[in-house]
């Protein structure tokens, strides 16, 4: 897992840098799942991969992220971040959160993510 977590820090870099989400797409199974908080309902596969983090990236206009601790066993990452930037309407944010990454040293087998949606919240109120 420790690779693939590299390769995973990498490909969301590159998704926050030019909007390309086929690197991160390319690391997810077939039957991959990928959840995240506030949702009740997930993306799977290849597609739902695509999906999800086109419309994660859509969210924002400018988006960097930082690890401040990742931590990899056999068949699970876990991944404790920051992120920054602005949103679409050009409101500043800032929020932090933990990613779950499961799999083998091929491919991520499921994806959750857990963050802090109050940061949103903050910036909508703002906007209005």
């Amino acid at each position: 897992m420790h690779e693939l977590t590299k390769h995973f820090i990498d490909a969301l870099t590159r998704l926050h840098e030019s909007r390309d989400v086929e690197p991160l797409v390319e690391l997810f199974a077939e039957d991959a799942t990928l959840t995240k908080a506030g949702l009740p309902h997930g993306q799977h596969g290849k597609d739902g991969a695509r999906t999800f983090w086109t419309q994660y990236r859509d969210v924002f206009d400018d988006l960097s992220s930082d690890f401040s601790h990742t931590v990899t066993e056999d068949g699970i990452a876990y991944l404790e971040w920051s992120s920054t930037g602005t949103l679409r309407d050009g409101s500043d944010f800032r929020y932090d959160g933990v990613s779950v990454l499961e799999g083998d040293d091929e491919s991520i087998s499921a994806f959750r993510t857990y963050y802090d949606t109050a940061a949103f919240l903050h910036a909508e109120k703002r906007g209005n």
